[in-house]
């Protein structure tokens, strides 16, 4: 088979570089909203506009059957038609406000705890369910109306009718206290938490059947396959990648460099062949396939989603005094949380949540315990902003729970980054707990075999510059080494 022309980015091979014109895009607004929040609601509103249809025509069929006489019981035929009235406008205005105030008190809830309030509302069954129901019951009031005639009178709408406004002042006093409970710190990063385990499990079946590192040599011919738009990796078929590595010839591998949670731009490599003509771009085309972008990132399955969400809120409440340290606390807690679970648990010894547990020749780097130890390390340098030294005594903390479960390959970011945010601990106070923090933290390295000399020093200047009454450094830099 002939082979293309090799693509070029200068005459616009890639497709026309001006247009978004990739296609790798899992989906677009509607789908995603359908996705996220819209499905159950409009099933639920379908219902409630087929039940109301169903009632508009046992109202005008021919006949006293023991139902009507029942429903009239409830509501007199002659008064009918104006209590639906009243309900319908009632039922709408109600729905109205509170639809309004609830999503004003989760935007003013998203200003201190980032944009994450939103993905989670939109989500959660529950919000969905309870949406759904106030808009389809008004949808039933109205068809009801509409369909509704002075003889026969719609008896039976009516009494339906008041049991929903009935039901709806219930499902309302249930839908307040839902939207309040889920605005608290404390839930927003529990749900965080919960869903950043469900989304390992996930991931485990991705990494218990690819390579941790590379079988080929270096210096191998490759072939560096480029993405045609621009998005966040959301899917990774490794299947198609090994079958794609498999019709290549023997010794083929697949390196992704799109892992999942990644933003690329347009022209950025999403996946290298190895052991490929550099020039051989026949499977361009179905490695592109193999992946899925999207310009949001999903925290069903995708951990790393979940620490940036942890490290942000943690960052807005540890940078501001006008936020609550507590806030922060329960961040760093909950990602102090999930760093220990993976570390004990490990990134690729579950190989047995994947159905087919062979290995793949595809090579995939998770490192979400390393981006986790990143977060807390910039969080370090955040609660210097504040000078929130408790928040920075809780992160202290958190990198001594890890610090006895880090395996050999992960020491070495430890220390790295640990170092890099050790000068942001000399603008705190040494407040006790700081302090105290710091000393369990010398004491772990120290049995755990690190170099605690930096950390060490740390602690003696920030003792120094207390019993000398010094400011921080930030506000005079020669207080960093007092003589």
């Amino acid at each position: 088979m002939a082979r293309r022309e090799k693509p070029t980015l200068q005459d616009a091979v890639f497709r026309d570089p001006l247009r978004s014109s990739g296609g790798l895009h899992e989906a677009g607004r509607f789908r995603r909203g359908v996705a996220e929040f819209l499905r159950l609601p409009l099933v639920i509103t379908a219902v409630f506009c087929a039940a109301a249809v169903l009632v508009s025509v046992l109202d005008a069929a021919e006949g006293a059957a023991p139902s009507r006489r029942l429903a009239a019981a409830v509501v007199p035929d002659g008064g009918s038609v104006e209590f639906i009235t009243a309900v319908a406008t009632s039922l709408l205005t109600v729905t109205s406000i509170t639809f309004s105030v609830l999503l004003l008190a989760v935007q003013q809830t998203a200003s201190s705890l980032t944009a994450v309030v939103f993905d989670q509302f939109l989500r959660r069954r529950a919000n969905q369910a309870y949406f759904g129901f106030f808009v389809g019951a008004s949808a039933f009031t109205f068809i009801i109306l509409g369909l509704a005639r002075e003889e026969p009178a719609p008896v039976h709408g009516a009494a339906l009718t008041l049991l929903l406004a009935i039901t709806a002042l219930v499902v309302l006093l249930l839908l307040i206290h839902s939207s309040i409970d889920q605005m608290r710190p404390e839930s927003v990063v529990r749900s965080i938490h919960e869903l950043a385990l469900r989304a390992r499990e996930r991931e485990l079946v991705l990494l218990g059947r690819t390579r941790m590192k590379r079988t080929t040599p270096e210096g191998t011919p490759e072939r560096r396959v480029c993405v045609l738009d621009s998005g966040y990796v959301v899917t990774v078929h490794v299947d198609k990648l090994a079958d794609i590595a498999a019709s290549a010839g023997n010794g083929v591998e697949v390196l992704v460099e799109g892992q999942l949670g990644k933003y690329l731009v347009f022209g950025d490599v999403v996946a290298r062949l190895v052991g490929v003509d550099p020039d051989d771009d026949s499977r361009d085309e179905e490695v592109l396939a193999a992946f899925g972008m999207d310009d949001f990132r999903d925290v069903t399955i995708e951990s790393g989603y979940a620490i940036d969400q942890l490290e942000n809120i943690a960052w807005e409440t540890a940078t501001s005094a006008a936020q609550s340290p507590q806030t922060a606390a329960v961040a760093v807690r909950a990602l102090s949380d999930l760093l220990g679970r993976w570390l004990i648990a490990g990134e690729r010894d579950r190989s047995d949540r994947a159905e087919q547990p062979e290995e793949l020749p595809v090579v995939y780097l998770d490192g979400a315990v390393e981006q986790g130890i990143r977060a807390l390390a910039t969080l370090v340098v955040g609660s210097a902003e504040s000078r929130q030294a408790k928040t920075c005594a809780e992160i202290i903390r958190a990198f001594a729970r890890i610090a006895p479960r880090l395996r050999e390959e992960d020491k070495a970011v430890f220390e790295e980054v640990l170092d890099s945010a050790l000068p942001a601990l000399i603008q705190h106070a040494e407040l006790p707990v700081l302090r105290d923090s710091l000393r369990d933290l010398e004491e772990v390295l120290e049995q755990a075999g690190h170099d605690v000399a930096r950390l060490a020093e740390t602690r003696g200047l920030l003792a120094e510059a207390s019993r000398r009454l010094m400011p921080k450094p930030s506000d005079e830099p020669e207080a960093v080494h007092p003589d």
